[in-house]
C-alpha cells in the first residue's frame, strides 16, 4: 500500500484518498501526506481476542515515515491508538500531530513528542502550507467538554485550496452542526448508529445510516463516504444497506464504499 500511495500521481487540483479501515484515511494533496484517525494495529477477532478486528490493517505504522500530519479526532483506541502513534514516531521525525486540546496530554503520554503536538480548539483555523483545517465539535452521542470548555471529540473540515472535505470523527448530529460544516465536496461520516443495547455494552454511538445520508445531501456533498461500518463484530452494519439508503434518502448522490487498502482520486 505504501508504494501505491507514494506512486500515485495527482495534479494540484486533485486529492488522493486511501482507506485504512474504520474511519482511517491517508490523504495525499500536493506535497502533503495526512493520516486521519488511523488505527493500524490490533489482531483479528477470535475466541482469544474478543475485542479484535474483522480484518488486519492494510498498512503498518512503521511504514509511515512519509506522513506529514496525523489527525486524531478523539481518545478512543480506533482513533488515537497508542501503538499506532508510537510506531509512527519511531520512524518519522517530521510528522506533526493535530489533537483536540482536551486530550493532548494523553497523546504526549502515548509517546508523541510534546513539541510536535498541535492542540486543536473548535473554531480556531489551522493553516498549513498546502491546506487549512477548521476543527469542529463532534457529539459522540452527546457533546463532551473538559474543565476548560474544550471538546473531547472533534471533526475536521479540510480546505485543500478550494476542495473541501469534512471528516466528522465519531459524531451524532446536533443543532448547528450543519451550519458549521457548510457545503463540502466530500463528506466522511459514520453510519453504525447507536442504541440502548450498544450503549449498555459501552459502545458509544454515532449517526445512523439515514442521518448520515441526509446530512451529506444537505451539505451538497459531491461524494459521500460512509465510515465506521466494517471493523468490529457487534458494531458493524452490512455494506449492502448503504446503496439502498442513498437511493431512498438522497437519490443520485454520489457515494463510495471503500474496502481496506483501496484508494481513489477525487477531482474538482
Amino acid at each position: 500500500m505504501k508504494n501505491r500511495i507514494l506512486g500515485t500521481c495527482i495534479s494540484d487540483r486533485q486529492l488522493a484518498l486511501f482507506y485504512t479501515g474504520q474511519e482511517g484515511f491517508i490523504l495525499k494533496f500536493r506535497n502533503s501526506y495526512i493520516l486521519a484517525d488511523g488505527y493500524l494495529t490490533g489482531g483479528l477477532f477470535g475466541p482469544e481476542n474478543p475485542g479484535g478486528r474483522n480484518y488486519l490493517s492494510p498498512i503498518r505504522p512503521e511504514e509511515l515515515d512519509f506522513i506529514d500530519y496525523v489527525f486524531c479526532s478523539h481518545d478512543h483506541l480506533d482513533h488515537a491508538d497508542p501503538d499506532t502513534l508510537r510506531g509512527i514516531v519511531s520512524v518519522n521525525d517530521k510528522a506533526r500531530f493535530i489533537i483536540p486540546a482536551a486530550f493532548a496530554d494523553h497523546a504526549a503520554g502515548y509517546g508523541v513528542p510534546e513539541d510536535r503536538i498541535i492542540r486543536a480548539h473548535e473554531g480556531e483555523l489551522l493553516s498549513f502550507p498546502d491546506f487549512s483545517v477548521m476543527p469542529l465539535a463532534s457529539a459522540h452521542e452527546e457533546l463532551h467538554t473538559d474543565a476548560n470548555g474544550d471538546y473531547l471529540e472533534m471533526g475536521f473540515r479540510f480546505d485543500f485550496d478550494g476542495l473541501t472535505l469534512y471528516h466528522s470523527g465519531d459524531c451524532c448530529i446536533y443543532d448547528g452542526l450543519r451550519e458549521k460544516v457548510g457545503y463540502v465536496d466530500i463528506a466522511m461520516l459514520p453510519v453504525n448508529g447507536r442504541s440502548y443495547y450498544k450503549l449498555k455494552h459501552h459502545l458509544i454511538g454515532n449517526m445512523n445510516l439515514e442521518e448520515a445520508v441526509i446530512f451529506a445531501s444537505e451539505a451538497k456533498a459531491g461524494l459521500f463516504v460512509p465510515l465506521h461500518f466494517d471493523l468490529f463484530p457487534g458494531n458493524s452494519i452490512p455494506a449492502s444497506w448503504i446503496p439502498d439508503a442513498v437511493k431512498q434518502y438522497a437519490p443520485g448522490m454520489p457515494y463510495k464504499i471503500f474496502t481496506p487498502g483501496e484508494g481513489m482520486i477525487y477531482s474538482l
